[in-house]
């Protein structure tokens, strides 16, 4: 499109620009909807755009330029909310021009061509319309329903300079160097800036891209309750470059040919030297921006075979991390932590402290900080567990530093960026039940998977046993025990016999819960009890495993 309308110099611009601007680069790689929401927004305003310039030389655009708008608009209304607005604005500028430009029949025309294209986008868009004033509706009347997004106050100021390189002096400069020149030309050359803007809809750009960036800045302001994000306003992003592109040819022409040919280079240049390494950090992250592969790399290397690890996100294990699973542990929750509601509601700090001092789990991640800002940071953690690290997205911490980041979760939620883990070893667990006088401690080893019914509303962890697993004992004495196990558990598939080491097989009977003893001798030191499934078809479900003195 540069191309066409302002030349190679415009084009080259353009493509460095559009290329190497750190939030595009972001886009253009996730797989999200606000990708396709900028592609159908870039398409709906260059419709628009060569629709204006048909009314401008007072031709009405034709029915299949209306199908056309039609269509790039029902595609970014759904992509996002955000695009309504834009969309509504565009259609509001083609009305303007048809009634400045237009006369008679063409008038008439335009306006049975406009009310159909829109109606039937309007039909078309009906359903999830009227869910969305539901949806305001119901998050009015209810202030536990939290809009999603950034303090609009710091999001706000930080959107253009985004999109302009970053939330740094670089993207500020760049945006106050083209503000700067824009004005340059309004000021000195505005009948030539004018014609120009005729000729090539540079006129009717500005007006879309700044007037849509405008309202949906109000649009957003008014319903999010004073909450937002930087891809709200995405729909204008490529085309607010594409703007800025057109006033430095637009500069460098009005002084000559030899300084527009040395001024677009210089430019080109310049956007690309100050761009170009922060494209590559923003390729090179390990996350969005938590680094999952790098975490799911360091739990599998530093946590033993069974071992559980609890993150303050209940959302994290049947999500995120589910897609990223560990090869030798396992990621879990304790009882839901949002709402907020539901954090009191479980006791969560309660249920989960209980649930590391009875040792079922070894690691705690601390990824969202659950809660802080109303009750404060939990902090039990750092004192609890012996060992404490962090595992850091390096491209992701380069960008939160320097500003170029793309999503403001790299600034907000900075545990998202360097993840904190707080783990024990066996050793360390060992040695505070030793500490404590506890005669014994134990641990789930291989063959055990973690199974916990959540969407039943049972928040219990259950130890399933399908083939063969192992439990590692530690007798804390200096003397050999006489123990008495005690194994609480249910059968799925028929009821089901188990062999625990060589004594005789336990029974469990097919979906009731029961308790099973027996008893064993257990020398000082470490010892592996091998649990064994006797049958063809089935797993038992271990809610309980308990260990005491016989005597």
């Amino acid at each position: 499109w540069l191309w066409r309308r302002r030349g190679f110099g415009a084009a080259w611009l353009g493509a460095a620009w559009l290329g190497f601007c750190p939030f595009l680069v972001y886009h253009s790689r996730e797989a999200y909807y606000y990708a396709v929401g900028m592609f159908f927004s870039t398409g709906m305003i260059l419709q628009t755009l060569a629709m204006l310039e048909e009314i401008d030389r007072q031709r009405e655009p034709s029915t299949k330029a209306w199908w056309g708008w039609g269509a790039w608009t029902m595609g970014a209304c759904l992509s996002h909310m955000a695009l309504w607005v834009l969309a509504a604005t565009l259609a509001v500028l083609l009305w303007l021009a048809g009634w400045r430009s237009l006369r008679g029949a063409s008038r008439r025309s335009l306006v049975r061509k406009s009310v159909a294209t829109e109606a039937l986008v309007l039909l078309f868009m009906s359903r999830w319309i009227w869910r969305a004033i539901g949806e305001i509706i119901k998050i009015a009347s209810s202030p536990t329903l939290a809009h999603i997004g950034i303090p609009f106050d710091w999001m706000a100021p930080r959107v253009l300079p985004v999109f302009f390189g970053g939330a740094n002096a670089v993207g500020i400069g760049l945006l106050a160097a083209t503000l700067l020149a824009a004005a340059r030309l309004i000021w000195r050359r505005p009948k030539a800036l004018a014609e120009s803007g005729r000729e090539s809809g540079m006129g009717w750009l500005a007006w879309a891209v700044w007037l849509g960036f405008a309202v949906t800045l109000a649009y957003v302001g008014v319903i999010s309750g004073g909450a937002g994000k930087w891809v709200y306003f995405s729909g204008v992003a490529p085309l607010l470059l594409t703007w800025a592109v057109c006033v430095w040819d637009r500069l460098f022409r009005a002084i000559g040919e030899k300084a527009h040919a040395w001024g677009m280079a210089g430019c080109t240049l310049t956007v690309g030297l100050m761009l170009s390494f922060p494209a590559w950090q923003v390729a090179r992250l390990e996350g969005k921006p938590t680094a999952y592969r790098q975490l799911r790399a360091w739990l599998d290397s530093n946590l033993a075979i069974g071992d559980v690890a609890i993150v303050d996100r209940w959302f994290e294990p049947w999500n995120e991390m589910a897609l990223y699973p560990s090869s030798n542990m396992t990621v879990s929750f304790t009882v839901p932590d949002e709402p907020y509601e539901n954090y009191v509601k479980y006791n969560w700090r309660k249920t989960t402290q209980a649930l590391f001092e009875r040792n079922g789990a070894q690691a705690f991640i601390r990824i969202a900080r659950n809660h802080e800002q109303r009750i404060g940071l939990w902090t039990w953690p750092d004192k609890w567990f012996a060992h404490r690290t962090v595992v850091t997205n390096a491209a992701g911490v380069w960008l939160r530093d320097t500003g170029f980041a793309p999503m403001e979760a790299f600034y907000y939620e900075t545990n998202r960026v360097e993840t904190e883990v707080f783990y024990d070893t066996h050793e360390d667990v060992v040695a505070r039940a030793r500490a404590a006088g506890q005669d014994a401690v134990w641990f789930f080893g291989a063959g055990w998977r973690l199974f916990k019914p959540w969407q039943q509303g049972d928040f219990t962890d259950y130890r399933v046993l399908e083939s063969e697993a192992t439990i590692t004992l530690h007798n804390l004495r200096p003397v050999p025990l006489r123990m008495r196990g005690e194994v609480v558990a249910a059968a799925i598939g028929g009821d089901q016999r188990v062999r625990i080491g060589d004594r005789p097989p336990l029974v469990f009977a097919a979906g009731q819960l029961s308790g099973r003893t027996f008893d064993l001798e257990l020398p000082p030191g470490i010892h592996s009890l091998r649990w064994k499934r006797l049958g063809q078809a089935g797993v038992v479900l271990v809610r309980e495993f308990r260990l005491e003195r016989a005597d």
